[in-house]
């Protein structure tokens, strides 16, 4: 009978100390087929704060000059980086507005960048004959915190990007991650909202938080028992130790 017992409390160490698969792991429904999944991410609406880099091409090469801040002469940093895209950027004013030299205060905000492209072109089209224009959003980064394994802000210069590609550039989760519990922080129409989502749910591919907007924040919420399970190694290392004595002693008073 107290060999029993200990096998018993042996079991009930080990269920605790593990973790629930059904929250660290991703996507564990598959109700969601392949065509409910959206190839194409939302377009951007800008916003208050956006950072542009906007090119003018016509056939004219000074005229170029006098139009692209980063081909201008007298530009602070007329090499065109990461580092400078804010200083030499357009950023959407608190008016919704830009102010391309030569061309004057272009209002372009909720517009998405095919919009904008047609709305500085039909401005510029005021100083030059068909002129090109090139609209890029320099400043889409998004943030994640909590239990995963490398916190941070994320700059990046690509479209499309899905909530598990942001989990895998910032190093996955940790051994404390509890994926039923994730808030995002959005930004919508100029305001922040917060939503909480499960991405152990096939679900989440077809919502509107597969794709990452500008400025996301991603918060990763810990295990309920994440204090416990910190010291778990240790708690199973002694408690098996423990028990192997007993056990020993156990067997040698029952020869």
């Amino acid at each position: 009978m107290s060999k029993i017992k200990l096998l018993l409390f042996t079991s009930v160490i080990f269920l605790l100390s593990c973790t629930p698969m059904d929250k660290i792991t991703i996507l564990n429904e598959s109700s969601v087929s392949e065509w409910d999944v959206s190839p194409v991410p939302p377009k951007h609406s800008l916003e208050i704060g956006d950072i542009l880099m906007v090119k003018v091409i016509s056939r004219n090469e000074e005229s170029n000059a006098l139009f692209n801040l980063e081909s201008n002469n007298n530009s602070a940093n007329p090499a065109l980086t990461a580092a400078n895209l804010y200083l030499n950027g357009f950023t959407i004013s608190q008016e919704g507005t830009i102010d391309i030299p030569n061309v004057g205060k272009v209002n372009i905000l909720n517009q998405t960048l095919e919009e904008a492209e047609k709305t500085i072109s039909a401005k510029a089209s005021e100083f030059l004959i068909d002129p090109f224009v090139i609209v890029k959003l320099a400043n889409f980064q998004f943030t994640v915190l909590g239990e995963i394994n490398v916190p941070g802000n994320y700059p990046v210069y690509e479209e499309g990007i899905t909530i598990y590609d942001a989990i895998a550039m910032s190093g996955g989760i940790n051994d404390y991650a509890n994926l039923k519990k994730v808030k995002i922080l959005r930004s919508e129409n100029n305001k922040k909202q917060v939503y909480d989502i499960d991405l152990t749910s096939s679900n989440i591919l077809k919502s509107d938080f597969f794709y990452l907007r500008n400025h996301d924040v991603i918060y990763i919420e810990p295990l309920k028992f994440k204090g416990f399970r910190k010291s778990q190694s240790q708690l199973l290392l002694s408690a098996l130790t423990t028990f192997a004595v007993l056990f020993n002693v156990y067997l040698k008073f029952s020869e």
